[in-house]
């Protein structure tokens, strides 16, 4: 498996997406700044605290990279059956399942390691701009350290999973722009509050959203071996 994914990455060039990556993480630190001014021109405070500052940060971070997920199953995925170039993939003496699994285990590793250190190297780069121009009226504490990293783990696993379910909507017409699509709707259903407290702090949903994108996912190929390309 080790292999085939090594393989896909160097097949698709895969590293290359990490300039797109940083450019996201450049615009996710500008649209902070943007936040910041705006309410302060109001007369608000932004950033009340560090919970409060993930919490905003999360929300930018998971959709942008679920919708960057879908344009990495599109390319993986879509686009070679909608060239048909996957049946070439399909001669090797491999089965068709792990190929599969291989691209998905990319987009799926992709996505929880992007948010993972986007929000991890942002989050560092607003601590120290914070200790210079004190954006958060209170300090961190390393009991808020400690709940911030939990809920960053969980939505990071959660997206992971999320990310799958564009493959299923995608592969019914094999289609890229439905993929992505998908995607889209999927970030602003789930992106939400609920009394201004995210969904993503109770640990049953981000558990129940990464499980449903897995058995999603694995609906969308289940019968791989049995049908042909068309």
């Amino acid at each position: 498996m080790r292999k085939l994914i090594r393989l896909e990455i160097k097949k698709f060039k895969l590293f290359s997406y990490l300039k797109s990556v940083g450019i996201a993480n450049a615009a996710m630190m500008g649209m902070l700044c943007l936040i910041y001014f705006a309410e302060k021109s109001e007369g608000g405070i932004a950033f009340p605290n560090y919970e409060v500052t993930f919490e905003l940060l999360g929300s930018i971070v998971r959709p942008v990279f679920i919708i960057f997920a879908a344009v990495l199953i599109s390319r993986l995925i879509i686009e070679e059956y909608k060239s048909k170039s996957i049946t070439l993939l399909f001669m090797y003496p491999i089965h068709r399942k792990k190929l599969i699994i291989a691209k998905l285990m990319i987009v799926a590793c992709f996505t929880f390691l992007a948010i993972m250190l986007s929000t991890f190297f942002i989050g560092t780069v607003f601590y120290l701009a914070d200790s210079i121009w004190h954006f958060v009226p209170e300090a961190l504490t390393l009991g808020q350290v400690t709940g911030i990293f939990f809920d960053l783990i969980l939505s990071a696993i959660a997206s992971a999973g999320m990310a799958l379910i564009p493959l299923y909507f995608g592969m019914k017409k094999k289609s890229v722009p439905t993929t992505i699509v998908s995607a889209i709707i999927l970030v602003s259903l789930t992106n939400s509050t609920a009394d201004d407290v995210d969904i993503y702090r109770f640990i049953a949903i981000p558990i129940a959203l990464a499980l449903t994108g897995c058995l999603i996912a694995y609906f969308s190929f289940r019968n791989i071996e049995k049908i042909d390309v068309n």
